[in-house]
């Protein structure tokens, strides 16, 4: 794990959603003031649901921890990512997934491995993204146009995968 439970992260967050490609494996972040004790439970308990979609030249994920984290949607951007050449060589990928509070402070942690197939999946589009002539106006505009269009649970219709643990 790359924080362990009441671990800070070292890192500017704002509340919401990110996640980013580091030391070999998705870290995704959700902060929110305060997590209960029965999400930080349920994160470990609950069916947790992730989704990966790829729409105009925007990767998305998509977290759901059922009766506890309602569908959220965090986009990734091959150019913006510092281990691009490892996250492209990648043949199975593992996500680890924080609960931080206001003070960055990790929650509740769960680490989860994707399948060969699922991972293949996230790759190829990954590296569809790669190939794509980037411009960041550009991507800043058709992301714009696939949040305001669609709510994160109505993303879950544009997936290319769903996985459940």
């Amino acid at each position: 794990m790359l924080w362990q439970m009441n671990e800070r992260i070292d890192a500017e967050l704002s509340e919401g959603i990110v996640i980013d490609y580091i030391n070999d494996r998705f870290a995704v972040v959700i902060k929110d003031d305060v997590w209960t004790d029965y999400e930080r439970k349920a994160l470990h308990h609950n069916p947790l649901h992730i989704y990966f979609g790829y729409e105009r030249v925007c990767a998305f994920f998509l977290i759901e921890n059922v009766d506890s984290i309602d569908t959220s949607d965090a986009v990734f951007d091959i150019h913006a990512c510092d281990e691009k050449e490892a996250v492209l060589k990648k043949e199975q990928y593992e996500l680890e997934i924080y609960l931080a509070d206001n003070q960055n402070q990790v929650c509740a942690a769960r680490a989860i491995t994707l399948s060969k197939a699922d991972s293949k999946i996230i790759r190829d589009a990954l590296e569809k993204q790669q190939e794509t002539a980037y411009d960041e106006e550009g991507f800043d505009r058709a992301l714009y146009k696939l949040q305001h269009t669609y709510e994160p649970f109505e993303m879950e219709q544009l997936a290319l995968l769903k996985a459940s643990f």
